[in-house]
C-alpha cells in the first residue's frame, strides 16, 4: 500500500486530543443514488522499459485518480477526484484492465485502503466549501458508507494499524491550524492525537507503531496504538510524503523536495538516496513481494524502484505530464499507480526471478464449519539462518484455478527472526478454504509451525499442528496411499481433499469396508495446483461411507497430495492424515 499526501498542502500546528463518536450516514447503493456507472475498457499507452512494460488504462472524462490500493477481490481500487465539480468517485480496475466507477461521492475521496474488514476505507475531503469531510467504506459489492468528520477539516492519508483500526492524518483549516493522527474503529469511533507538526503520509510499522511523515518540520512520526508519539528529524527541506514499511524490517520515505528516498530503522538511524532524475519530485511509495521498494516520480514523469541495498532504476511513463501520484503492488503481483495529470491508471508488469523453493501446506482456511464451529490457521515463521530469507505465502481458493492474481503474503525475516500470523486468511484480506505454498525467493526454507484449529472462542481452541510438504511427497503416476475412515460415523465427520501440483491430474479411489471389502471405484480428474474439500461421501459420490473402512487412493497422470481430516462433532477438534505412498 502507497502512503502519503501532498507536501505542498500540508501545514499547520497541533491540537489537543479529542475523543468522540461519529455517526454514519445511511448506505446508499448504486440503484438508490439513481446514477451512471461508466464502465471503460482500454489501453492508451504501452512503452517496454528495461525489461518491464507499463500499460496505461484511460477513465472516463472529467477526472483525476488520486489514491490505489490492492483490493481484497483481486482487483486494484482507486479514489478519482472532479477538479471541476470538487466531488468524485471511487473506481475498480481488473487485472486485464477492464475499468468499474460508482456512484459520485461528496466530498471527493482522496486515499484509499483495504480494511481489516474486507471491505475498502477512503479519506473524502472537502476542506471548509460545505464544512465537512468523511471517513468512507465501500464494499466490494458497492455498497457506501460514510462516517463524517469535524467541520472545516482536511484527511490525509489512511492505513491499518496492528490493532484492525484505521490510523489517518488530517489538519484543521481554521485558525490557530491544529493537526493530528487520528484512531477509528471499525464502527466509526474516532480518538485523536496532536502532532506537534503536520502529518502527511501513514503507514502500520514491523514494531506494531504507526509511522507518519512529517513535511512540515521534515521528520518521521511514530505513535503507538495507545498515542504515545515519538519524533525523529531529518535533514532540512526534504519534505517526506510517502512511508512504506520495507520486507527488510525498516520504513521506506519519500523525500519531495529534497528529491531522495529515505530509510528509517525502527530505532530511528536515517538513511537516503538521492534520486537519478533531478527535480523529479518523488510522492508515495510501495513495497512489493521480492523486497524492492516503487515510488512514483510526479514532476520526472516516472516511476523509480530501489533495491534495499539502495540502487535506484527508473523507468518513464509513455504519456507525457500524466502526474504519477499514488502506487501500489497489485493482488496479480504488478505496480499499480495513479495518473493524476493523465486521468489514467498505469500497469508496470514486473519481471521477477525464479522461486528458489516452494513448500505445500495442503489446507489452510478461516470459515466457518459444522455446529457452530469455526476453523482458523495461524502461522509461525522462524529463520534459524545467519542470513536474511525472504519470500511469500500464496493462497489458491478452493475449487479455483490458479491464478497469478491469487491472494499472497509476502515474509522477510532477519537471522533468528519469527513472525507470527495470528490467522492466515484474514492478513491477506481472505477467508473461506483452500490450499497455500510457502514460497522461498531469497536464503532457505523457514522453520515453520501451521496450526488450525477450531477457535471456540472463551471456550478456548482444539487443533493440529500441519506439516511443509515438499513436492517429491505428492503420490505420483503408479503410486497409491490409504485413507482410514472413523470407526464412529456418528461422534466424527470425514472430509476428503486433494491438492494437486503444476499438472492436471488422474487418480483412482477405492473405497473398501472394514474387512477389506470393495464397496466403490471412482476414478477423478482435478486441474493443475487445484484444492478441493468435501465431505468423503460427497468427494466419492456414495450415500454412505463404511464406518472403520479405507480409501485407497492411486494416481495415474501428474502429482497430488490428498488427505483426510477428521472432526469430532461433539468438540469441533479437528486432527489430519496424509495419504502417503505405500510400499
Amino acid at each position: 500500500r502507497a502512503s502519503g499526501a501532498s507536501a505542498s498542502s500540508l501545514r499547520g500546528a497541533g491540537r489537543l486530543s479529542s475523543c468522540y463518536k461519529v455517526l454514519a450516514k445511511p448506505e446508499t447503493t448504486i440503484a438508490n443514488r439513481c446514477l451512471l456507472v461508466l464502465i471503460v475498457l482500454f489501453a492508451s499507452c504501452v512503452a517496454h522499459v528495461s525489461g518491464q512494460q507499463i500499460t496505461e488504462f484511460a477513465l472516463p472524462p472529467g477526472g483525476s485518480p488520486h489514491g490505489i490500493t490492492a483490493g481484497p477481490d483481486g482487483n486494484v481500487w482507486f479514489a478519482v477526484i472532479d477538479p471541476q465539480l470538487f466531488n468524485g468517485t471511487i473506481g475498480r480496475i481488473t487485472p486485464g484492465g477492464f475499468v468499474t466507477e460508482f456512484p459520485q461521492l461528496y466530498p471527493a475521496p482522496t486515499f484509499i485502503v483495504t480494511g481489516p474488514d474486507g471491505n475498502l476505507w477512503f479519506t473524502q475531503d472537502d476542506g471548509c466549501d460545505n464544512g465537512f469531510a468523511s471517513i468512507g467504506r465501500i464494499t466490494p459489492s458497492d455498497v457506501v458508507t460514510e462516517f463524517p468528520q469535524p467541520f472545516c477539516r482536511s484527511l490525509g492519508d489512511i492505513a491499518v494499524g496492528s490493532d484492525g483500526n484505521l490510523w489517518f492524518t488530517w489538519k484543521s483549516l481554521d485558525p490557530p491550524f491544529p493537526a493530528g493522527i487520528s484512531r477509528m474503529t471499525l464502527a466509526g469511533v474516532v480518538t485523536e492525537f496532536p502532532v506537534p507538526g503536520v502529518a502527511g503520509g501513514i503507514a502500520a510499522g514491523p514494531d506494531g507503531a504507526i509511522w507518519f511523515t512529517e513535511p512540515t518540520p521534515d521528520r518521521i512520526g511514530r505513535i503507538t496504538t495507545q498515542g504515545v508519539i515519538s519524533e525523529f528529524a531529518l535533514p532540512a527541506g526534504g519534505a517526506p510524503a510517502g512511508i512504506v514499511t520495507g520486507l527488510d524490517g525498516n520504513l521506506w520515505f519519500t523525500e519531495a523536495s529534497g528529491n531522495k528516498i529515505g530509510r528509517i530503522t525502527p530505532l530511528g538511524t536515517v538513511t537516503e538516496f538521492p534520486v537519478p532524475t533531478t527535480g523529479s519530485h518523488p510522492l508515495y511509495i510501495t513495497s512489493d513481494p521480492d523486497g524492492n521498494l516503487w515510488f512514483t516520480e510526479s514532476v520526472g514523469n516516472k516511476i523509480g524502484r530501489i533495491t534495499i541495498s539502495g540502487v535506484i532504476t527508473e523507468f518513464p511513463i509513455p504519456t507525457q505530464g500524466s502526474l504519477p501520484i499514488d502506487i501500489t503492488t497489485g493482488p496479480d503481483g504488478n505496480i499499480w499507480f495513479t495518473e493524476n495529470g493523465g486521468n489514467r491508471i498505469g500497469r508496470l508488469s514486473v519481471v521477477r526471478g525464479p522461486t528458489l523453493e516452494t513448500r505445500i501446506l495442503p489446507v489452510v482456511g478461516s470459515t466457518v464449519g459444522v455446529g457452530g464451529s469455526f476453523f482458523r490457521t495461524a502461522v509461525q515463521l522462524n529463520n534459524s539462518t545467519g542470513s536474511t530469507i525472504s519470500g511469500r505465502i500464496v493462497f489458491h481458493p478452493s475449487r479455483q484455478a490458479r491464478s497469478d492474481s491469487d491472494p499472497a503474503l509476502s515474509y522477510s525475516l532477519a537471522p533468528g527472526q519469527t513472525e507470527s500470523i495470528a490467522d492466515l486468511l484474514p492478513a491477506m484480506g481472505r477467508s473461506g478454504l483452500g490450499s497455500a505454498d510457502i514460497e522461498v525467493t531469497a536464503g532457505a526454507v523457514p522453520s515453520a509451525i501451521v496450526r488450525v484449529f477450531n477457535d471456540a472462542g472463551a471456550a478456548g481452541t482444539t487443533g493440529f499442528t500441519e506439516e511443509l510438504m515438499r513436492g517429491e511427497e505428492a503420490l505420483r503416476p503408479g503410486q497409491s496411499g490409504v485413507l482410514l475412515l472413523p470407526a464412529d460415523l456418528t461422534s466424527f465427520r470425514f472430509n476428503l481433499g486433494v491438492r494437486t501440483l503444476e499438472a492436471e491430474t488422474a487418480a483412482t479411489l477405492t473405497l473398501r469396508d472394514a474387512a477389506g471389502a470393495v464397496v466403490a471405484t471412482i476414478s477423478r480428474a482435478f486441474a493443475a495446483t487445484y484444492h478441493e474439500q468435501q465431505s468423503a461421501g460427497a468427494f466419492l459420490g456414495v450415500s454412505t461411507l463404511p464406518a472403520g473402512g479405507s480409501i485407497t487412493l492411486t494416481v495415474s497422470v501428474g502429482a497430488a497430495i490428498f488427505y483426510g481430516a477428521t472432526v469430532d462433532n461433539t468438540t469441533g477438534d479437528p486432527s489430519l492424515q496424509i495419504a502417503r505412498a505405500t510400499p
